[in-house]
């Protein structure tokens, strides 16, 4: 199935791609920083998970989140879309509460928590599904939906081990919304480009890392009127 995922995103990215429109960008931008944290959580639970359940299910994230964004980053610098370099600051928070918790209660926290997060790459994947334009960005949201289901069964099947209140699953955005960094906003929304464009990025470029290195704002997510 990887195998199969990439050879389609690279015969895409072969042929002329079509110009990523603000929501095409913003699934970018978002699911690299989600890969990014969903990264650090795991190699967090790696050292302070109580329960093997818990480090295996780490250890595929670790291997599963690795592999989309290199994906997603050859896709990025083919359409001059600059990621950001670390997770947003409510990711940060996150991973900063899965270094505080106690050893009792990590393992719950860590499963519950990230049940949300991957609720909410779900709702992300829909969004471009719906409202993308590029089709090599589409194919790359096509392609983390049964990594997200697969990620979120195993975390089903996790609960009774740890004792985790899995919280259930948000509504997902009404077709042409696009959900914000952290949540989905209710319908209503959507997204907009800074005034001018995106003043202030750099051209993407390859890093020691893959990963181009960003030199401005983000896009917002307003109201709609």
């Amino acid at each position: 199935m990887r195998t199969l995922a990439a050879l389609i995103i690279v015969g895409l990215l072969a042929t002329t791609p079509t110009q990523p429109n603000a929501q095409d960008r913003l699934f970018l931008r978002t699911a690299h920083q989600g890969n990014l944290a969903e990264i650090s959580a795991a190699r967090i639970a790696q050292q302070r998970a109580g329960t093997s359940t818990v480090r295996d299910l780490a250890a595929r994230w670790i291997d599963d989140h690795t592999f989309a964004d290199q994906a997603l980053t050859q896709a990025a610098i083919a359409l001059d879309v600059v990621l950001p370099a670390t997770p947003t600051p409510e990711q940060e928070a996150l991973a900063e509460r899965y270094r505080t918790a106690t050893a009792d209660e990590f393992d719950r926290l860590w499963v519950s928590t990230q049940v949300t997060e991957h609720q909410r790459a779900t709702s992300l994947a829909t969004a471009e599904l719906t409202a993308g334009a590029s089709e090599t960005v589409k194919a790359l949201a096509r392609a983390a939906r049964p990594m997200v289901s697969d990620h979120l069964r195993r975390l089903a099947d996790a609960e009774p081990a740890v004792g985790a209140a899995v919280p259930a699953e948000p509504d997902v955005p009404r077709p042409g919304s696009v959900p914000a960094v952290s949540t989905a906003p209710s319908p209503g929304w959507r997204v907009e480009e800074p005034a001018g464009g995106t003043p202030g990025w750099t051209q993407p470029r390859p890093s020691a890392t893959g990963i181009p290195v960003p030199g401005g704002p983000w896009p917002s997510v307003t109201p709609a009127p």
